[in-house]
């Protein structure tokens, strides 16, 4: 699957960090982009059936952090990849990505921040279509 023809979920609390990753995508052509600011509000747009092929999710959110929105993600039974992208320590990062593998996640990849968009195509051309 081509970024044009994906549907991509950026989850990131800080608004700097979300429009800079909407206007990453974008310019690289993804075919749709939504945003949530949090994990709550991730869930709600997969609840009204939005289904992203890939979501790019920050860790370190107040109120639900990326571990407890991977076990929310697994209990909806999507098909679709996951970017994690995170400043965080490694280890945790790694913890994090052990933790969605082991939920039955697809992890497309783990990227730290600041993201380019180089290796945000990378990851994200990792999705296949189902």
């Amino acid at each position: 699957m081509t970024l044009a023809h994906c549907t991509v979920l950026v989850v990131e609390d800080h608004e700097f960090q979300r429009r800079t990753m909407l206007q990453i995508l974008a310019n690289l052509g993804a075919g749709a982009l939504l945003e949530a600011a949090d994990g709550e509000g991730a869930l709600t747009l997969l609840d009204a059936g939005r289904r992203p092929d890939v979501i790019v999710c920050d860790l370190d959110m107040p109120g639900m952090d990326g571990f407890e929105f991977f076990r929310h993600l697994a209990d909806r039974d999507l098909d679709t990849g996951l970017v994690i992208a995170s400043g965080l320590e490694e280890p945790l990062v790694r913890e994090a990505e052990a933790t969605a593998l082991a939920l039955g996640l697809t992890v497309l990849g783990v990227m730290r921040k600041p993201l380019t968009a180089r290796r945000l195509l990378e990851v994200v051309s990792l999705q296949r279509t189902p």
